[in-house]
């Protein structure tokens, strides 16, 4: 959902400033529909786009600030106790 929202917040930021797709993308080194695809939240938007779109539209650090909602979410401390259930639950079931 993170991605979603970030490459919609980018979309709007660059509809506002008159930024087309493709020149976004010529500077930030993607093609149109890699622009597309973020936009849409359909790929995570990388730093490097964050870092552009928010140069060039004017963000003034507002599209850059979103990159740490953009990390992947750390991996809960007790994975083990699921993992171990799981793996006493198919050895049952075999």
């Amino acid at each position: 959902m993170a991605w979603r929202l970030c490459g919609d917040q980018v979309k709007l930021r660059r509809q506002d400033a008159g930024v087309s797709r493709e020149e976004l993308g010529q500077e930030a080194g993607y093609g149109p529909e890699t622009i597309r695809a973020m936009e849409q939240g359909r790929r995570r938007p990388t730093q490097r786009l964050l870092d552009i779109a928010d140069e060039m539209c004017g963000a003034r650090g507002k599209l850059r600030a979103a990159s740490e909602y953009l990390q992947p979410e750390s991996i809960p401390k007790q994975i083990h106790l699921f993992l171990d259930a799981e793996a006493r639950a198919i050895a049952q079931c075999q």
